[in-house]
């Protein structure tokens, strides 16, 4: 017999929908949401969990039904054969069509917690004895306004855990999705919340009680990045309840920043995109079950191929695809934030502001710039002392020992600061320009 329970648990499947800015070459049903729903009904039935629990938004929108109910369908069948029971509630995506799906679904394990915005509280037995509670609420209209903990408190249970699951908008007051506050969480009985609405996922809470926003198990547009997929739940006899995510999401969405510094040209920068995705991929992103990262991509760094780069990185966007073993990498975007490069030798043999700065920085790159200007490296040192001395180190003070700064760190902050400025001047004249 388990000394523990285990939950596979999710939310926001939003089944009919695909993610955004696929490639049309590859889009197709192994993206969608559906496919990796039932890799999760999969992985449920190889864990052998005590109950698959998803936290509203199963349906994107009403106009897409049938085609979710056929998806949902063929997954709760899967686990209906094995014994596992599914427990969920209706987010404000599917508040009308969800209830719809569930009464014409054939399914003994199923349970639908929470109809017309009432709680309600199931059981789950094993041998007859209680093995865990699950309270849950249901949207009953696309928008609510009210926290649904506002006037109701959830009865204690000693015999079994108990387990919350909510679709709603954490921490945010004046929100249209049933807003809750986290102290509102932690002065229930409940043992851990499972919460819907947020597509990112991550634990909110994590002492007693646990909170978890288990986000969208397949990611749905560029602002879901991060890795995605099913969480597991396991609640001890006695100990602390861990949450552990499973990456089963077939797409990610990432952000990496480039420095094309010494670059000459675009078809020289498309090989150090490349080849940094392809390191970050490598190194940072666990490619098990993923098929497709999409990158949007930050140029940084000073290059003679600047001008270029912004009147061809959308071409780049649309030429760009490469392979990092089973992983298939596509641009989504790219931002150039470079900066053209700079002669500081030419610059400053003029007679303005910027040559001035130019000739600090060529003295500040030769390693002693206190001989011709000493009295601003003194001007930094004593700005960043003062900054040193102030009330927001003294927490910082207390934990470890600071030591005062010194001229290496007055040269390297006015370097910052001189660069800073003299881009601002160049910026200014080539629009002036």
């Amino acid at each position: 017999m388990k000394d523990a329970i285990e939950l596979l648990c999710t939310g926001d499947l939003h089944l009919g929908r695909h993610p955004s800015r696929i490639p049309d070459d590859l889009d197709g049903p192994r993206l969608s949401p559906k496919s990796v729903w039932l890799s999760m009904v999969q992985k449920a039935i190889d864990l052998d969990v005590d109950a698959v629990v998803i936290a509203g938004d199963i349906v994107d929108q009403e106009n897409r039904y049938f085609e979710a109910y056929g998806a949902f369908e063929d997954g709760i069948a899967k686990l209906d054969e094995e014994g596992i029971p599914v427990v969920v509630v209706a987010g404000n995506h599917d508040f009308d069509a969800l209830p719809d799906i569930i009464d014409n679904l054939d399914s003994d394990t199923l349970q639908f917690l929470g109809r017309e915005g009432q709680w309600e509280r199931w059981t789950l037995e094993r041998d007859g004895e209680p093995l865990a509670h699950f309270d849950g609420w249901s949207f009953s209209a696309e928008h609510v306004y009210e926290s649904p903990l506002e006037d109701h408190e959830l009865p204690a249970a000693d015999d079994a855990p108990q387990i919350g699951v909510l679709h709603a908008d954490l921490d945010s007051r004046g929100s249209r999705y049933a807003p809750v506050l986290s102290s509102e969480l932690r002065d229930t009985s409940v043992d851990v919340w499972l919460l819907g609405h947020i597509h990112s996922p991550g634990i909110q809470i994590g002492s007693r009680p646990l909170a978890l926003y288990s986000g969208s198990p397949q990611p749905l547009d560029p602002g879901e990045q991060r890795a995605h997929g099913p969480w597991t739940i396991t609640i001890p006899e006695t100990g602390d309840v861990r949450a552990e995510q499973i990456p089963l999401a077939s797409v990610r969405y990432d952000q990496v920043s480039v420095d094309v510094s010494g670059v000459d040209d675009p078809q020289e920068a498309t090989s150090v995109i490349s080849e940094e995705i392809k390191e970050h991929v490598r190194s940072e992103l666990d490619t098990r079950s993923l098929e497709l990262s999409l990158v949007r991509v930050r140029l940084t760094g000073r290059t003679d191929a600047h001008s270029a780069l912004i009147d061809q990185h959308q071409s780049m966007e649309r030429d760009l695809g490469f392979r990092e073993g089973s992983v298939l990498i596509r641009i989504e975007s790219i931002d150039v934030d470079t900066r053209p490069a700079i002669d500081l030798e030419d610059l400053a043999e003029g007679d303005n502001a910027a040559a001035y700065l130019a000739d600090l920085l060529l003295e500040i790159e030769d390693g002693d710039p206190r001989e011709t200007y000493g009295d601003v490296v003194d001007g930094s040192l004593a700005a960043v002392r003062q900054a040193h001395s102030a009330n927001a180190y003294n927490p910082i003070r207390r934990e470890t020992e600071l030591e005062d700064p010194d001229d290496a760190d007055a040269i390297e902050h006015l370097e910052q600061q001189t660069r800073v400025l003299l881009d601002t001047l160049l910026s200014q004249k080539e629009g002036n320009a």
